[in-house]
């Protein structure tokens, strides 16, 4: 083999990096010894317990109107999905060291588009969180109690979601060089010169190469079946807790437009809040959207491998592919309960006015009761 490239040894080295910051966040055990990892999830459960805690006495000292009651369900809904990831990521190591197995799915490839996708997402991500940082003097008391809870979490779960983007990007990748292969095989059948070519003893001896792909289509099949039951559970609270967010940042987008607009700072931060949720969940979903696209095309193309002089050996082997293709489609689904693709992406939006019109109203029905009482 070559050597690699400055670029891809580049790439390599972020896509490495990435995956060090996933191990540090506790989303991936890594073959990381039992001593840390128990270090690792005993380091976490005091963190939780610790804001937890922090928060039942905080919420007793005040009382919470609608934009605390807001900050308290996004600051409860991030950490404990992300002391979930923890939970899993910690039995997960434990039972490979006991069955001896390694960790299915990890960062060893050096594909430029990867490694420049993983940095284009991780520099807002970053960005925000300076963002709150730098203006921390500027908060009140709960907001930046609200944002130092939160913070950790957050940036795991977008994380997470980095690393989802990442591995679906590289299942896709494969199944565009299965994709590729097909094409050229339905070409080269197609074609009407030399005659040799339509007689049925040339179409058996393609039949291996069919084999071949229609193996490679199951692996690709269990691929995504692993992307699955890796991302699955991860994925279904993490869109809940990114849809949340979504609304609730629009919301006090709108609050501070209305009501103090020369607060810059706040309305640029919402605005990056918004604008990093919106881009993970649409590059998830365009992304997922994809690998169904490239399984659709593949069970078109079979088609044409469809040779009526062909033995019946032939082409009952097309006709199992054929189905094969029908029944194992490339699906990314939240255990089961939504597949990811542009339909989710679109009801999403739609389900964010929704809401958001229904806080406003709260936020005016809870002022004008606050002038009436006063």
């Amino acid at each position: 083999m070559f050597p690699p490239t400055r670029v891809q040894a580049t790439s390599r080295v972020v896509l490495k990096i990435f995956h060090l910051i996933l191990v540090a966040f506790s989303l991936r055990f890594s073959r990381l010894s039992r001593l840390i990892l128990w270090l690792r999830f005993l380091s976490w459960t005091a963190w939780f317990t610790f804001i937890w805690t922090e928060s039942v006495i905080y919420s007793q000292l005040y009382d919470c109107n609608l934009d605390c009651m807001l900050r308290h369900m996004l600051a409860f809904l991030q950490t404990v999905s992300h002391s979930f990831i923890v939970v899993i990521t910690f039995v997960e190591g434990y039972r490979a060291h006991q069955t001896q197995t390694e960790e299915v799915i990890v960062f060893e490839d050096s594909d430029p588009w990867m490694a420049s996708t993983a940095v284009a997402m991780l520099v807002p991500i970053l960005a925000v969180e300076y963002l709150v940082c730098s203006n921390a003097s500027e908060y009140s008391s709960r907001v930046m109690f609200y944002h130092l809870r939160t913070i950790p979490s957050f940036l795991a779960l977008q994380m997470q979601i980095v690393s989802f983007i990442l591995e679906v990007m590289k299942a896709n990748i494969r199944v565009r060089q299965a994709k590729l292969q097909l094409q050229i095989l339905a070409r080269e059948l197609s074609s009407c010169w030399p005659q040799s070519k339509q007689r049925a003893d040339f179409l058996d001896q393609q039949i291996h190469r069919i084999r071949d792909l229609k193996r490679r289509y199951n692996e690709l099949h269990s691929l995504f079946n692993r992307i699955n039951g890796c991302f699955g559970g991860s994925l279904l609270i993490i869109i809940i807790v990114f849809f949340a967010l979504f609304v609730c940042n629009s919301y006090w987008l709108f609050v501070d437009v209305r009501t103090s607009p020369e607060r810059f700072y706040a309305i640029l931060l919402n605005l990056g809040f918004i604008f990093n949720v919106a881009l993970q969940m649409s590059a998830a979903c365009w992304h997922c959207q994809q690998s169904y696209n490239l399984g659709r095309q593949i069970g078109c193309l079979i088609s044409k491998l469809v040779k009526p002089q062909g033995s019946k050996r032939y082409n009952d082997l097309v006709s199992e592919f054929s189905l094969q293709t029908l029944h194992q489609r490339f699906v990314v689904t939240a255990k089961d309960f939504f597949s990811l693709n542009l339909h989710l992406l679109s009801s999403m939006f739609a389900a964010v006015v929704t809401y958001l019109v229904i806080l406003i109203q709260f936020m005016f029905a809870e002022r004008s009761s606050r002038s009436t009482s006063g």
